[in-house]
């Protein structure tokens, strides 16, 4: 959206206050993240008439879900733009401007291309790349086909392309993202091709670290797990949600494969990749989980030892096939399930940072260190943006500038996070 209006002249603002129009990106996925998005709304639209704020437009997912409602709810919101009109951003945006009222809503079908113009709010070193939109998987929780609609794919050519340009615009890290990166291309072609745009992806010529994230353990292939073993730039790193072990839960989540498909994709990624770091995300206090199938979610947790893994309180989603189930669990108990399930992969983690320590890693500088002098902040494979962690790296009077790879020895570790110094 930034893309259509820079391309209209448009310019950001460094804050809402000094905004004439401001534009809330809402999330709807579960309940907590509407709340925060009608909690920010009703925020800026404070901000009409105490700064110089002419106007608030509400995209996303919020929208697309609840439509007309939302509307009627927020009528001093002075446009909406749905998940499936974000080409007419700019056109909501002069109508603000205007004075006029605008809301435009269709069928989520929307999917852009190397072609769509793209602004780096982040920065260049470390950027996503979506390789596909919406979601055929229909788990029973989840609402996400009700907001991106069904799965559609980029072509490969058009992938690449746009990551050749953000190559050459300075990015140093591409990570792919989809509701689901493994069924990449299935949908059109018949066949998974995310396994052949890894190979053409390695193929360019440039220092960089490609990461794969969401990928669904059923459809892990041995050539998927050789397709990162065999590269030069992909990372040793995949982000693989399993959500739970017992086969009576996943088969009411509506999940794809079993107990034994999951444990075979953990074996056939450490098999191809011996050093790979997995994440995972799972699930606790599904409708009917007992204290036994917790119980074995945290065996399997303990014996497979993740690098990294988020936990999830199940939230009750209206229109979700899961919101009409009975048995569902109190918020006390999902609470003390998520905390034990933390605190589980807290001392797994801590293990697993000690047994680092001595060695040499390849480090990627994403800032200074603001706490201290002589130090910057980086990752190394293991660690995927935003949601992993970090190595604080010692290195004197001569930093490393912001993009660069460096070889750090690493000298000390938390639950967490690393410290090491430059070499």
């Amino acid at each position: 959206m930034v893309g259509f209006l820079r391309h209209e002249k448009f310019r950001l603002a460094k804050g809402p206050h000094l905004a004439d129009l401001i534009i809330v990106n809402t999330c709807g996925f579960i309940e907590a993240a509407a709340e925060e998005s009608i909690e920010t709304i009703l925020e800026m639209i404070d901000l009409k008439g105490t700064s110089r704020c002419r106007g608030v437009i509400v995209t996303g997912c919020l929208y697309q879900r609840y439509g007309e409602e939302l509307c009627n709810e927020l009528p001093e919101v002075d446009a909406f733009v749905g998940c499936g009109r974000l080409e007419d951003i700019s056109e909501a945006c002069h109508n603000v401007l205007d004075k006029k009222k605008f809301a435009t809503i269709d069928a989520p079908e929307y999917l852009y291309n190397h072609k769509t113009p793209r602004t780096l709010l982040n920065g260049t070193t470390s950027v996503y790349v979506k390789i596909a939109e919406g979601c055929d998987n229909r788990c029973s929780y989840c609402a996400i086909p009700q907001l991106r609609g069904s799965y559609r794919s980029r072509t490969v050519d058009s992938v690449v392309k746009e990551v050749r340009g953000l190559l050459r615009q300075g990015s140093k890290e591409v990570n792919l993202i989809a509701q689901d990166t493994t069924f990449f291309g299935a949908p059109e072609t018949g066949e998974q091709q995310l396994t052949h745009l890894l190979r053409e992806l390695d193929d360019i010529r440039s220092k960089k670290w490609v990461r794969v994230l969401y990928a669904h353990p059923a459809r892990i292939t041995d050539a998927f797990g050789r397709a990162i073993g065999d590269s030069r730039s992909i990372c040793h790193y995949v982000d693989m949600p399993t959500q739970h072990i017992c086969d009576d839960i996943l088969s009411a989540m509506n999940r794809k494969g079993g107990s034994d498909t999951i444990r075979r994709a953990v074996g056939t990624l450490r098999k191809e990749v011996p050093d790979v770091a997995l994440r995972t995300t799972v699930m606790v206090g599904f409708p009917g989980e007992t204290d036994s199938h917790f119980e074995r979610l945290l065996e399997f947790i303990q014996e497979t030892r993740f690098d990294r893994l988020g936990v999830f309180k199940y939230s009750r989603e209206p229109g979700t096939t899961a919101a009409r189930l009975r048995k569902h669990i109190p918020e006390d108990i999902k609470d003390e399930r998520y905390a034990a399930v933390m605190q589980e992969q807290l001392i797994i983690s801590r293990e697993l940072n000690h047994s680092h320590i001595g060695k040499r890693m390849e480090v990627l500088i994403e800032r200074p260190d603001d706490s201290a002098p002589k130090t910057v902040i980086g990752r190394t494979y293991r660690d995927a943006p935003e949601v992993d962690g970090s190595i604080r790296v010692l290195c004197g009077d001569n930093p490393p500038p912001i993009g660069d790879f460096v070889q750090v020895e690493i000298t000390k570790a938390d639950d967490y996070d690393l410290e090491g110094k430059l070499l």
